[in-house]
């Protein structure tokens, strides 16, 4: 993914923009958005959202995400397809508490964290890394489950 800007509100929130190499579909969002959940979260999903589309008020769906063993494709509320989809928690990985807000038909990927002073430490790309794996995995995860489809014969 391709660092676009990072913005720093008075509250200390931080906002980061990428975009993916390529535009991306529902499918995309559901393998980078599971990809953060079970590489990186873990037990410390604290947050799941959809809205219609960007700009829209958001539905608070993490209970349901919960229910469905934080599987979004076994969640109808997230396996339906929408605009935006937020996932927050804990990063495991980061050590900091991380928002990923993926937007529909876009390539836009945002980063919203509250804690300002992990990127005065560590610099405004320090998320770089981390999303270009987050994009590498929903593509191959992607992949997969096209040649699993192929190899079944399924259409």
């Amino acid at each position: 993914m391709l660092f676009q800007k990072f913005s720093k509100r008075e509250d200390g929130w931080v906002i980061i923009d990428y975009t993916a190499t390529w535009k991306y579909g529902y499918d995309f969002i559901l393998d980078a958005a599971q990809g953060f959940i079970d590489n990186d979260l873990r037990d410390n999903l604290q947050r799941a959202a959809v809205a219609e589309q960007a700009g829209t008020e958001q539905t608070n769906v993490t209970e349901a995400l919960k229910a469905a063993g934080n599987a979004l494709r076994a969640c109808p509320e997230t396996a339906k397809e929408c605009g935006m989809l937020t996932v927050a928690g804990i990063s495991g990985i980061m050590q900091v508490p991380v928002q990923l807000v993926f937007f529909n038909q876009t390539n836009l990927v945002r980063v919203v964290s509250p804690i300002g002073k992990y990127f005065e430490e560590n610099g405004e790309h320090v998320f770089d890394n981390y999303l270009n794996s987050v994009e590498i995995q929903a593509h191959c995860a992607a992949t997969e489950r096209r040649v699993r489809k192929e190899l079944s014969g399924e259409e």
